[in-house]
């Protein structure tokens, strides 16, 4: 399906009484080269119902210009 470079396993928590769910990384994923998304950069989050999958994928540095 998706040519992977490394596949990790990553736990989904939630803080004190926020409904707003986290993803941790794996190290081993965030630490590849490859893996671009670094920490305080802003993603865009979808949940793709035919692949029941969540993507996660940085936004373009167009959409955070104000206008």
């Amino acid at each position: 399906m998706f040519p992977f470079l490394l596949i990790g396993q990553a736990k989904v928590f939630k803080h004190g009484k926020a409904k707003t769910l986290y993803v941790s990384i794996p190290s081993k994923v965030a630490q590849d080269s490859a893996f671009t998304i670094k920490e305080g950069d802003i993603v865009e989050v979808k949940f793709d119902k035919d692949l029941g999958a969540v993507v996660i994928r940085p936004k373009s540095h167009e959409h955070l210009k104000k206008t």
